[in-house]
């Protein structure tokens, strides 16, 4: 596969990622609006997460200087990746806030309590391979950039 590809590959990923994240978040901000209470910082996150994601692509779409925007979608997705394992686990299912649930301990290693998560939640399972996949791509990515331009590509997608 070449860059445009790539590009493309990457920009399709982003757009299943923030899709997921919003399908996630929004239901769960209203029952918290309905609610009065917002007991699980999430859903808000998830949603401006979402909406950065797809400013990232309309900034790169509008020729704009991909690398940096690679680079944030880099640190973004790894939280994702990162903030999925650390909620599941040392986290304790938002057990931290002073309004949170009661702690929620596990006996098993960590990963083997990520994965019971992910075993049991479609969804997590799909965001969390998109996401693997996504952050793959974009590291190329950004690794390759200001390599050899595609010459196929329109001139907003190549970022001049």
């Amino acid at each position: 596969m070449d860059r445009s590809g790539l590009r493309y590959a990457a920009g399709a990923l982003a757009v299943a990622v923030a899709g997921i994240h919003f399908y996630w978040g929004f239901p769960q901000l209203v029952v918290y609006l309905q609610a009065g209470q917002f007991p699980d910082p999430r859903p808000l996150l998830f949603l401006a997460s979402g909406a950065a994601i797809l400013l990232g692509i309309a900034q790169i779409l509008d020729g704009r200087n991909p690398k940096p925007i690679y680079l944030a979608g880099i640190a973004l997705i790894a939280t994702y990746i990162v903030g999925y394992a650390l909620w599941h686990t040392g986290l304790a299912h938002g057990a931290f806030w002073p309004w949170g649930p009661e702690p929620i301990t596990h006996d098993e290693a960590a990963w083997r309590v990520v994965l019971a998560h992910l075993a049991n939640d479609p969804l997590a399972s799909v965001s969390k391979l998109l996401e693997a996949v996504l952050l793959g791509l974009l590291t190329v990515l950004y690794r390759s950039d200001g390599a050899a331009r595609d010459e196929g590509l329109p001139a907003a997608i190549r970022g001049e």
